[in-house]
């Protein structure tokens, strides 16, 4: 830039030195000439005033002492002294302008080349008293003859234009090299510099702004960007084209086991060797798209990546599909055991039927026949209807109401029912504890305690008994089912409340149970957002714990809900059958 400011600076004064001598070299001559024509106007005036009264002869030509050509016409353009040129060897000059001019206006000038002195002359005509004319004439060469000789002294002043250019281009350019290099960037606009430069550091003060709102909003946008990514309950991956980690955010780092900010600039074969991976980079490579299943630990991933376009970086995605998986899983199971638990009833109801229809039975024996097609049509139906029941809450149990529910009445209704069956195997019912009341569906919460109770009664001994409390906890509110049979065996606690599991087959056959009971108890439980807690011992009993939170759901009602009501109440008035447990109920 200092380069170009003193070269500009110097070609400025150049072309400024040459056009001013141009300009002179134009405008000289003119001047010249008219000078040159207002001498020769003087010098005439003053030879008319000389000139004797007797009149103008030769000899006073000759006797007058001028640098100039004068000539003296006659009226009728015929030369009487020319000097220094042979007057009566010269022409007749009527047909000059000058003399044509001097004669009808008085005086005439002209520019014109001369024949007799061959060259470009100057006129001045006069005319006198007596009608003659005087005309005086200088050569045009006098004016070139001036600007030659003001041609050295107008270089003379050009070199001194260059060299005080050169000064004045230097200084200046170092001024202003100073006062760029003192400006600070970043606050422009604080230097103190030259008024011209006010402009640019103005717009680099706005684009410094400008350029700080941009990096700010990037900024915000990578930040949100970064906090979505980390949000995300997905694994999430961004690979270069050597397969490097650009980005990983915490649940794919939690999935691998690695340290988030260790795996960046790594290669995913740095942090995991795995199959899976492996074949899931070389699907992708040859694809550009590629999924697989990995199983790490107890978990189940699905890895999904594919390659983006426009470059040779890709995505990758993990998924958490334990849970879906492991649902697969027991969807399958669940209905392999339904065919299998709908199987055994419908043989052997086909079986006896059968059997009574082609008169194989004994006579007096088909009453025990009916019975047992009776009591397997009711297994069947139970069976049915506790699938349909688990069917509905895997659904997430639509048409759920939360209202006011007493526990204690609840749990009085239920071991109220389960009275004859207890009195069969001499079980002793006791309900303990507060009268406390919780926010829920009224028939989940039925058939929870009803199942718990079921369940203890079932796997109970001859003489023993169950305890159902109700009270306050540290957590909430405890509903807790207690008995002292068989036990549970600690492998099999974890287990227990899956479909169709019992710990002992054998004895579930003959206590006539679906299975499903505890999945039952296990989905109420989760749509009351409770806890369930098992403590058991083999032939000491069990413990079984709900445990609903203190922060209960609004109360929801549905268009049935005062059918509802009115039906409870009719249930509630209604005499209770069986006996009372020895608790008083």
């Amino acid at each position: 830039m200092k380069k170009r400011i003193f070269i500009g600076l110097i070609m400025i004064s150049l072309l400024t030195g040459l056009l001013f001598t141009l300009v002179v070299g134009a405008v000289l001559p003119i001047s010249a000439q008219r000078r040159v024509i207002d001498s020769l106007q003087q010098e005439a005036a003053f030879i008319r005033a000389r000139t004797p009264e007797e009149g103008i002869s030769t000899d006073f030509f000759n006797r007058l002492i001028t640098d100039s050509r004068v000539t003296w016409i006659a009226a009728d353009g015929h030369v009487h002294y020319d000097q220094p040129a042979d007057a009566q060897a010269m022409e007749n000059h009527a047909d000059r302008p000058e003399f044509i001019q001097a004669l009808s206006q008085g005086r005439g000038t002209a520019v014109r080349y001369s024949s007799t002195l061959g060259q470009d002359m100057m006129y001045y005509a006069l005319r006198l008293e007596d009608g003659s004319v005087l005309r005086l004439a200088a050569p045009v060469q006098v004016t070139h003859l001036l600007f030659s000789d003001m041609l050295p002294w107008l270089g003379v002043c050009l070199a001194v234009c260059l060299i005080g250019a050169l000064v004045i281009a230097r200084l200046l350019t170092g001024d202003l090299s100073r006062a760029i290099a003192r400006i600070n960037l970043d606050t422009p606009e604080e230097v103190d510099t030259f008024e011209e430069l006010s402009p640019l550091l103005t717009r680099i003060s706005q684009q410094n702004k400008h350029g700080r709102e941009q990096l700010d909003a990037l900024a915000q946008k990578q930040q949100e960007m970064d906090k979505l990514i980390d949000s995300m309950s997905e694994g999430f991956m961004v690979l270069d084209a050597r397969r490097r980690i650009l980005t990983i955010n915490r649940s794919a780092a939690a999935m691998l086991e690695v340290d988030p900010h260790d795996a960046l600039g790594k290669t995913l074969p740095e942090i995991s060797r795995k199959p899976e991976i492996l074949q899931l980079l070389q699907q992708m490579d040859s694809t550009g798209e590629a999924s697989v299943t990995m199983p790490w630990d107890l978990k189940i991933y699905a890895l999904n990546a594919s390659v983006v376009e426009g470059s040779e970086g890709a995505v990758l995605l993990l998924g958490d599909v334990t849970e879906r998986i492991e649902g697969e899983n027991m969807r399958k199971r669940f209905t392999a055991n339904v065919s299998h638990e709908l199987r055994t009833p419908l043989t052997t109801i086909c079986g006896y039927s059968e059997m009574l229809q082609s008169g194989m039975v004994k006579p007096g024996d088909e009453k025990e026949f009916y019975a047992r097609i009776s009591s397997e049509s009711k297994r069947l139906l139970a069976l049915v209807e506790d699938i349909l029941r688990l069917s509905q809450m895997d659904e997430g149990y639509p048409g759920g109401l939360y209202k006011r529910v007493s526990l204690w009445d609840t749990a009085r209704e239920a071991l109220s029912s389960l009275q004859p069956m207890a009195d069969k195997k001499d079980v002793r019912l006791n309900l303990l504890g507060e009268k406390l009341s919780i926010m829920g569906d009224p028939t989940l919460l039925s058939e929870l305690m009803f199942n718990l109770v079921d369940n203890a009664i079932k796997y109970n001994r001859i003489g023993g008994h169950v305890d159902v409390s109700i009270r306050q906890g540290r957590e909430g509110f405890d509903l807790v089912v207690q008995d002292n049979g068989i036990g549970i065996e600690r492998g099999q606690q974890d287990k227990i409340f899956e479909r169709f599991y019992r710990t002992d087959k054998s004895r579930s056959k003959e206590t006539g149970g679906t299975g499903l009971g505890l999945s039952i108890v296990k989905h109420s439980a989760e749509y009351h957002r409770a806890t369930l807690t098992v403590d058991s011992e083999p032939g000491l009993g069990t413990t079984i714990i709900v445990t609903f939170p203190r922060s209960q759901p609004a109360e929801t009602t549905d268009k049935s809900d005062k059918k509802k009501k009115s039906a409870d109440k009719k249930s509630a008035d209604a005499p209770k059958k069986g006996k009372k447990d020895k608790s008083g109920q």
